[in-house]
């Protein structure tokens, strides 16, 4: 079950750490994902938008030129000149428009672009007409005052420059028109109509590196046209989002939106402007973004084997670094536990479970110890018990024959020996029977005057013990017995005896304090010297005898501090030739019902 246990606990760490590495690996392939994403989305559009602006710089010039050309026939040239005298003059005569086309002519031909212009047609809106184009009569229906109409927008102030891609009135070709106004000063006299071929946008656009699933759109005017080759047709977004992702260009001019088609297709398109109205816009390819989701797709597999081949390893090394070792500690507890303590240094590795082991050994060690000393103990005590059984003696014959001695000495009048007898018996029963290791102050003191009866029968008059009265609520008092009994006794063998000449003992006992209780035993012996009593409380004194063996002053003392604490016991105050103070303190406390 512990072994279970154990595991349990590995395979939780094992599957932590694995779920916090997948979480850690999708977060980190989500995060690598998106900024994938995001900038092979910004190398996409920016790509487009360098092919862009490299195309529209070229058709950007051919559109001036263009445009300069109508602006030169419109207004302040000598064609202009030319064609407004031709036009306003009611008597032009066919020289006049002689000289006025080959103005035109020679205009045309010193355009840089005029070889994008289908035709170019100048005429007063009524009878009178000039055109010059690049067309072959079989190619074109001719030009004449009833095909004229044909012409859109045939008013005086008709204006248009590149806002749309129309049919040629005269030819199948699609063209865009450029129309402006014939001035005289400041009122127009006719208009000027350029048709240029859409060769001049297509033209440019051979070689255009245009990815699989893109699209390449002309916007005139607010039109947009997929380029398709040669061709060029008008298509419908229902929505363009301009308010896309910008960040993604690097120039201000460049605009990136998502547009939606009718089928409710999205893409992102990059749109780079030419001039005016005119914009190219190369929409991305699904296609180039899809296929990112099967790097990523890849990208987490090898993240998750990656996880997996980390996980292997981290349990092999868990195995060998924490499972082996708590397995042999494991073992040599057991061990233990069937009583080898022998110390094993193989589990005292150079780390936190080697340490454990040493505390292990160390614990065998301890435990082998305790055993000795145990051992010892109770071989010392088996030996103590056998001492005193052979010491021991029948106590029940000794009371008798103290009582027989007792009796004899009544009837032969003896009544001191009868008296000595009678104490002599007490004081054995007390010591005999009595288990208690706290008795109340009064049957203490009752002890102490059965010994000294048996003292003074011995001293007679040499000693005398004389014991101020007590109130009642201090007799209940608990005290260790045989307490006052081995202070009296020093004071009698040590003291007084010394000393040659009678003595007193003197026993006071009074509050100290609202808690506690202080006995004072004063005999006017010989007295102590500072140093003995430094040693009587700190060593048990070598000399120590009497009715109790081994109760000197030192035992007194610290059984008085085991039964109420440091803060209480014995305590001498001397002065040699004079006197000896004994002071006992303990708590003021009764015997518990």
């Amino acid at each position: 079950m512990r072994k279970l246990r154990h595991a349990t606990i590995k395979r939780r760490i094992i599957l932590i750490m694995t779920v916090f590495a997948l979480l850690t690996a999708s977060l980190l392939s989500i995060f690598s994902y998106e900024m994938i994403s995001y900038f092979q989305r910004k190398t996409a559009v920016q790509a487009a938008e360098f092919n862009l602006q490299l195309v529209a710089h070229i058709i950007e010039k051919d559109l001036i030129n263009l445009s300069a050309h109508v602006m030169k026939n419109s207004a302040n040239s000598a064609t202009n000149t030319l064609l407004v005298d031709y036009f306003t003059s009611e008597s032009a005569s066919a020289m006049d428009a002689i000289r006025v086309y080959a103005s035109m002519q020679e205009d045309f031909r010193a355009n840089l672009s005029n070889s994008y212009v289908r035709r170019l047609i100048a005429t007063d809106n009524g009878s009178k007409f000039l055109q010059v184009d690049n067309l072959a009569s079989s190619t074109s229906r001719p030009l004449n005052i009833h095909s004229l109409p044909l012409l859109a927008d045939i008013h005086k102030d008709a204006t248009e420059q590149w806002g749309r891609i129309i049919q040629d009135p005269f030819s199948n070709a699609k063209v865009i028109p450029v129309i402006f106004p014939i001035y005289d000063k400041a009122s127009s006299v006719g208009t000027v109509y350029l048709l240029a071929s859409t060769s001049v946008i297509t033209d440019k656009l051979y070689g255009y590196a245009l990815p699989s699933g893109s699209q390449l759109l002309l916007t005139l005017g607010g039109t947009h046209y997929a380029i398709n080759g040669d061709e060029i047709e008008a298509v419908v977004f229902d929505n363009i989002d301009t308010a896309f992702i910008n960040d993604y260009s690097t120039g201000s001019n460049t605009v990136v939106s998502r547009m939606e088609t009718g089928d409710g297709a999205s893409r992102i398109a990059v749109s780079y402007p030419v001039i005016g109205d005119v914009a190219l816009t190369q929409t991305l390819a699904t296609e180039e973004l899809i296929s990112l989701s099967n790097v990523w797709i890849l990208l987490m597999l090898g993240v998750a084997c990656l996880v997996l081949a980390a996980g292997g390893m981290i349990t092999v090394y868990l195995t060998r670094t924490i499972s082996n070792p708590v397995e042999k500690l494991k073992k040599r507890m057991d061990k233990i536990a069937q009583g080898h303590f022998f110390v094993d240094r193989m589990i005292e590795w150079d780390n936190e479970l080697g340490d454990v082991g040493r505390g292990i050994n160390r614990l065998s060690q301890d435990i082998v110890a305790l055993m000795e000393t145990r051992v010892a103990d109770e071989k010392q005590k088996q030996e103590l018990e056998y001492r005193m059984l052979q010491s021991q003696i029948n106590p029940h014959f000794l009371y008798n024959t103290l009582n027989s001695i007792k009796w004899m000495a009544t009837i032969q009048n003896a009544s001191g020996i009868a008296e000595m007898t009678t104490s002599l018996s007490r004081l054995l029963r007390n010591i005999a029977k009595d288990s208690r290791n706290l008795v109340p102050l009064e049957e203490e003191l009752a002890l102490l005057d059965d010994y000294f009866l048996i003292q003074k029968y011995r001293y007679g008059s040499m000693i005398a013990m004389e014991q101020m009265s007590v109130s009642q609520d201090m007799l209940v008092c608990l005290i260790p017995r045989f307490t006052l009994q081995p202070i009296v006794e020093n004071a009698i063998f040590h003291g007084i005896e010394p000393k040659g000449s009678s003595g007193r003992i003197n026993i006071r006992i009074e509050r100290s304090g609202a808690l506690d209780l202080l006995i004072t035993v004063e005999d006017n012996g010989i007295g102590i010297a500072q140093d003995k009593i430094d040693a009587i409380l700190s060593e048990q004194p070598a000399d120590a005898s009497g009715i109790l063996a081994h109760t000197g002053l030192r035992s007194v003392h610290e059984r008085l501090r085991l039964a109420f604490g440091d803060k209480y016991g014995l305590s001498i105050a001397s002065e040699v030739s004079h006197y000896t103070k004994m002071f006992i303190l303990l708590p003021v406390q009764g015997e518990k019902s």
